[in-house]
């Protein structure tokens, strides 16, 4: 804790004298400042070039590429403002107030001119509490898109994206860090960040940590639910773009801390792994490294015991080997603190030759820790047939605890410089880090070992990392058809390392002789006690190019074309070590029995050379031997070439039409370092149409249909043939090398009604065909508890989403500051169960289902919150916020044995935020307030069988920032 405090000191001071100059600038400013968006009030789009004064002056600004502009330096007091542009009218806003040292926000929509209309004078008051530019972004975008603001996300508390998307129609966040759209997996999502997709951090999983982004850096949350050619193909449910502010309206500094109190892991004892010297800032690998001694031999070069019994430098070369690792195999129960968060932000303007640079960075820091103490861990299955067989036989049914720390450590910087009012260019960078402690203790009844107990103990810790830098450059060309070209660049890295997983099992047996439990090891074929060592390092380079060029008709917009492309390119690089004990001859782990239980340290460290027999020969305890598999190593390559057009057309004043394809030629192989093995190949060249209709029933209501088709690939992992061991689930996953893309066909339909700003009412339905989907699988074939990867022939998926957002505060007085939000999610999914496996079902049930679920899907999904925002003198912001989903299918068990669902919870959550003064807020959060159980089970002829159970426990949050 002395180590965390002094280098978040450090940060913030370094930070502090950084920004110094610039806070006593601002400090001592007597003017304020005006800015804010134009655009097309039709289309919606921003208006490049628009002109903005102050009425009876010569002083303004023109919008820029983004359609924004920027006034500063004007004297506190009251004005009218200006706005125009060729072929729209004129618009004047009066009663606009400018204070000094703040910033004023005015958003305008300009209408096309036309010969019968004036130009317009507005007052201010009836345009400053509109939210022009999110409103015009969903209702007038070309896909069907679900937006949140900036606003929006701070008058309901959310620290950060992943807490905000809660409020998204058919989103669902899992882990308080994934998103899933529509009830689909995440294999059929994808994040970006400002229009170019982010790597995951978590290289067995396609979804981004969307908890990495801190809320005060959100411009918006963009989720894009169907697919334009101007956007990657590889997704269904759909794109969650987080888009941060480049030029911030202030400057800013913000500090902010919280601590957070878990029921059930807080000032508790829980499951950990030993203590790294690195752990606490997440670089726990570095005291976890494989011995020396291990790197400077062949391992086909060890001599055997056999062998060295009798031979003195082969014995001493053992003995080096065995005493190399640390002996601490099992967790151990650790006392652990209150959850911790710091963060550190700061964005200015600054200008540099003449022109606008915006800065921003944030630095945060967090510890989390959490346990659960009472689970289950289960395994079932269908011994006979279903007419005669009435329950399901259990083969393992054990009491599961579980602890976990976890270390997060992450920074982002942006720079963004105005060459020129229509060139712009930008370099955001963005680090993540991460380490997780883990402990695992399973024990209780495994029919191998009949009446004996079995236990098992895993200890982990796994550091991850993400670096990615992305650079972009926008241009507008006034002279050379109007056109804008989008140049964006980025270049991630991210990796996995997991050194030192250790794992072991043995057995206890009561013996009555001696009156005594007795600890031995499994033997047969069960595995030694192993060590495990992992290291996976991807690369990831993603270069985009678009052109947009507007057309017009008699000087009106009528459309316009859309083309470009994209480089994709990806490697990626698994390593794996692992190392067995081998026990010695005479060395029993039955002598380390003692009678209060076993002595695990003293068995792990009674190892190499542990004396001499009567005829001379060494005696050895525990040996580490490495077991080479070079099947458990792969390399991964994959590239995506894609080029697209698309064009943008009004049919009629109400209809639009937007339409194109894209062409993504693919290639991803995963080469193993087994040559016996066969290589993961992919090479499609898929061909995306996208047709989008939108009819306009009046100025706030549309009618959006699309067809569209789209695609999702298998990750590297998945087309991996190794094994590996998960340590939550005690299940091994293997890959499948022969695996195909999912090709899906997308039909959607939306009413959707803009009643008032911040409020609207939408009904969508959607229809989806799939060939080839993939399925996480169960195959006792290839091992016990062993899951696997495969397609299967054709899948459908369809629903519908209702969404409403209504303020009260035009019911009753009463009412002013009260919210609402609610939507709800049906989905319907079948699959045509492969005949191979239908073969295998019927040989336990003569008339099964030919379908099942989509495995991931959920049935339903709804979220709702009501929320008190009341941002005058009691700077009030309340939110109470539910969502729950339906049963989904986790994975597809063999035979007739039922299917594993991960069962539906809700979580209840309640957040309170309050400003105090000009400088302070306080904010307090009850979050997974019902705790509810969260389990994995099978239900057979009306009884529930549990293969996974455990609770999270109740969290209660206080946190305090400062900004200035």
């Amino acid at each position: 804790m002395k180590k965390t405090t002094l280098i978040l000191s450090f940060l913030i001071a370094a930070v502090s004298v950084i920004t110094l100059g610039s806070i006593s600038e601002l400090n001592a400013q007597s003017t304020g400042t005006i800015t804010g968006t134009v655009v097309d009030a039709e289309t919606g789009e921003t208006i490049i070039g628009a002109n903005v004064v102050i009425e009876g002056t010569t002083t303004g600004a023109s919008t820029d590429i983004d359609g924004k502009y920027t006034i500063r330096d004007i004297e506190e007091g009251t004005y009218s403002f200006v706005f125009s542009y060729i072929s729209y009218q004129k618009q004047t806003v009066t009663g606009v107030e400018i204070s000094a040292g703040e910033t004023t926000n005015l958003d305008i929509a300009l209408s096309s001119e036309t010969e019968e209309l004036d130009d317009i004078i507005v007052s201010a008051s009836a345009i400053l509490d509109n939210e022009v530019g999110l409103l015009r972004q969903r209702q007038k975008s070309i896909s069907f898109n679900d937006a949140i603001s900036a606003e929006m996300i701070s008058q309901t508390g959310s620290s950060n994206a992943a807490d905000a998307m809660v409020k998204v129609t058919g989103a669902s966040v899992v882990e308080g860090k994934y998103v899933y759209i529509r009830g689909l997996g995440d294999r059929y999502s994808s994040t970006h960040l400002n229009g170019s997709e982010l790597p995951s951090a978590d290289p067995n999983r396609k979804s981004f940590q969307l908890d990495l982004f801190p809320s005060s850096f959100l411009e918006n949350l963009v989720t894009v639910k169907t697919f334009t050619p101007d956007r990657p193909g590889n997704f269904s449910g759909g794109i969650v773009d987080v888009s941060t502010v480049d030029f911030p309206e202030n400057t800013t500094l913000e500090f902010s801390t919280s601590t957070t109190y878990n029921t059930q892991s807080s000032f508790n004892t829980t499951l950990l792994d030993q203590k790294g010297s690195s752990d606490w800032y997440a670089r726990g690998s570095s005291s976890r490294t494989v011995p020396d001694i291990f790197n400077n031999i062949d391992p086909v070069e060890v001599p055997s015991q056999q062998t060295a019994r009798t031979n003195q430098e082969q014995a001493e070369l053992l003995d080096r080997m065995a005493n190399a690792f640390n002996p601490e195999m099992a967790p151990r129960d650790r006392d652990v603190p209150i959850n911790q968060s710091y963060s550190v932000a700061y964005g200015s303007v600054e200008q540099l030759f003449g022109r606008d640079l915006g800065i921003m960075g944030s630095i945060t820091y967090g510890r989390d820790y959490s346990s659960a103490n009472n689970g289950v861990n289960g395994s079932y299955s269908l011994i006979g047939n279903v007419e005669s067989t009435d329950s399901l036989t259990s083969s393992l049914l054990l009491d599961d605890r579980t602890g976990q720390s976890e270390t997060n450590l992450g920074g982002m910087a942006s720079l963004s410089y105005k060459l020129h009012q229509n060139h712009r260019f930008s370099a955001k960078y963005l680090q993540t880090q991460s380490g997780i402690s883990e402990g695992r203790f399973l024990e209780g009844f495994w029919t191998e070992l009949g009446s004996a107990t079995y236990q098992s103990r895993v200890a982990s810790y796994t550091e991850r990392g993400l670096q990615s830098l992305q650079l972009k450059a926008d241009h507008y060309f006034p002279e050379f058809l109007n056109i804008t070209a989008e140049l964006r660049g980025s270049f991630s890295a991210n990796y996995q390392d997991e050194p030192d997983l250790k794992y072991f099992t043995n057995r206890v047996t009561f013996v009555p002789q001696v009156d005594q439990l007795v600890y031995s090891d499994l033997g047969g074929n069960n595995p030694p006690p192993t060590r495990y060592f992992r290291f996976l390092n991807e690369n990831n380079m993603n270069l985009n190019v678009d052109f947009e060029i507007p057309l017009a008709f008699a000087k009106m917009p009528t459309g316009k074309i859309k083309i470009g492309g994209s480089y994709l390119d990806i490697t990626r690089e698994f390593r794996q070590r692992r190392f067995d004990y081998e026990r010695g001859n005479g060395f029993r782990l039955v002598e380390y029995t003692l009678e209060n239980g076993p002595d695990f340290n003293g068995y792990f460290s009674q190892t190499g050379i542990i004396g001499t027999a009567s005829n001379g020969n060494y005696q050895f305890g525990n040996l580490i031997t490495e077991a080479v598999s070079e099947k458990s190593n792969y390399d991964g390559l994959q590239s995506t070439r894609a080029a697209y057009g698309m064009l943008e057309l009004y049919l009629t004043e109400r209809l639009r039409f937007i339409g194109g394809a894209r062409i993504e030629d693919t290639s991803i192989e995963m080469i193993s370092f087994d040559e016996d093995q066969p290589k993961g190949e992919l090479k499609n060249v898929d061909i995306l149409p996208s047709v989008n209709l939108i009819y306009s029933l009046s100025d706030n209501m549309n009618l959006r249909a699309a067809y569209t088709n789209t695609v999702a690939r298998p990750t590297f992992r998945e087309l991996a043939p190794y094994s590996t061991f998960s340590f939550r689930g005690d299940f091994v996953f293997q890959g499948n090398s022969s695996l195909t893309r999912t090709l899906i066909k997308n039909y959607d339909l939306r009413w959707e009604w803009y009643p008032r700003p911040g409020e609207i009412f939408a009904v969508s339905g959607f229809y989806k065909d799939f060939d080839d989907p993939l399925e996480r699988v169960i195959r006792s074939d290839i091992g016990n508890k062993t899951a696997s990867i495969q397609n299967v022939d054709q899948a459908i998926v369809y629903g519908v989403e209702v969404e409403g957002r209504k303020r009260l505060n035009n019911i009753s007085n009463l009412f002013r500051y009260i919210e609402l939000g609610a939507n709800f999610s049906y989905v319907h999914s079948e699959v045509d169960i492969p005949e191979r496996e239908l073969v295998l079902i019927r040989e336990s049930d003569p008339n099964p289902s030919t379908k099942r679920q989509l495995q991931g899907q959920s049935p339903y999904l709804i979220n709702a919150n009501v929320s008190y925002n009341n941002p005058g003198p009691l700077g009030v912001v309340a939110t109470l916020s539910y969502n729950t989903f339906g049963d989904r299918l986790l994975s597809v068990a063999e035979g007739a044995t039922p299917n594993l669902f991960e069962r539906s919870y809700s979580t209840v959550n309640f957040v309170v935020n309050k400003t105090i003064g000009q400088h302070f807020a306080i904010n307090l959060a009850a979050k997974n307030l019902t705790n509810p159980e969260i389990k994995v089970s099978q239900q057979y002829k009306g009884a529930e069988y549990i293969n996974e159970s455990y609770q999270r426990g109740r969290s209660i949050s206080l946190g305090l920032k400062y900004s200035f």
